[in-house]
């Protein structure tokens, strides 16, 4: 499983990501899991990623190139909300996924743990 980890770091790294993609990402690896079942390791990885400071939430809206980072706090209750697991609209709201420096160095390094 710690491939999976490091398959949905480097797409942080590589690009904002969408929370609906992460749960894409997962839904095409294991098309066999209910979608239930992939967005409750979706939100494990993330907030493992959150507590970590791998990652930062980003509240964008859809279609604009601005940003508004979410603190820890924020990020991991947002989490929660379902209306931020589908794709959205043009010009609605939605949560981005983007990397940080540490987030860079663990994906480099190989400092991920395996824990699914």
């Amino acid at each position: 499983m710690k491939e999976i980890v490091y398959k949905i770091l480097w797409s942080t790294i590589e690009d904002f990501v969408g929370l609906w993609e992460v749960l894409w990402e997962l839904n095409s690896i294991f098309p066999e899991k209910s979608h239930d079942k992939n967005k409750k390791n979706a939100k494990k990885i993330l907030r493992y990623f959150l507590e970590q400071n791998l990652v930062v939430l980003y509240l964008n809206k859809w279609g604009s190139d601005q940003l508004e980072e979410m603190s820890l706090n924020e990020s991991i209750k947002i989490l929660e909300d379902d209306k931020y697991w589908r794709p959205p609209l043009i010009n609605e709201l939605c949560i981005k996924v983007g990397n940080t420096e540490k987030g860079e160095k663990f994906y480099y390094e190989d400092l991920v743990i395996d824990f699914m």
